[in-house]
């Protein structure tokens, strides 16, 4: 009878047992919970700055634009301007660095340098761009030109 109530109680769990292995499985469930969470965090990031970002080529453009129309005019040393574009908010602030003439050309006919006026402008711009909290800043610098007078 011995042998027979060793099988009996080899064919369940015991309790240390069965605990050891809900406290694996819980850990392992906790750490998937935690893994995915943060996956769905970053992914939320990821759209939002992709959102905030998406628009930067044409905003650029038109602070491009907006420079090039300041130097037609008359160059200024510090201009500023604001504006929204899909949902972008951006506001940019630039600096003209220099003013200068294109490099002299030299003329075989004349067998002399032609000088020509100003009409380069470098600019250092700080671009901000806004979008529901989210904020990220650019500085770089931009080329804006007058036509050459023909």
């Amino acid at each position: 009878m011995s042998g027979r109530m060793n099988r009996q109680m080899q064919l369940g769990f015991t309790l240390v047992e069965v605990l050891i292995a809900a406290v694996i499985m819980f850990t392992v469930l906790a750490t998937a919970t935690l893994s995915f969470r943060g996956a769905l965090v970053a992914s939320e990031r990821a759209s939002k700055t992709t959102e905030l970002l998406a628009p930067l080529p044409w905003i650029t453009s038109t602070v491009r634009d907006k420079l090039r129309a300041r130097v037609l005019e008359t160059p200024t040393v510090e201009y500023s301007d604001d504006g929204a574009m899909f949902g972008v908010d951006y506001r940019f602030r630039a600096e003209l660095v220099s003013f200068a003439p294109p490099p002299p050309r030299f003329d075989p006919d004349l067998a002399d340098f032609i000088e020509y006026p100003p009409r380069f402008g470098l600019y250092d711009v700080e671009l901000t761009l806004e979008r529901e909290g989210e904020t990220s800043s650019f500085i770089y610098q931009e080329l804006a030109w007058r036509p050459p007078q023909l």
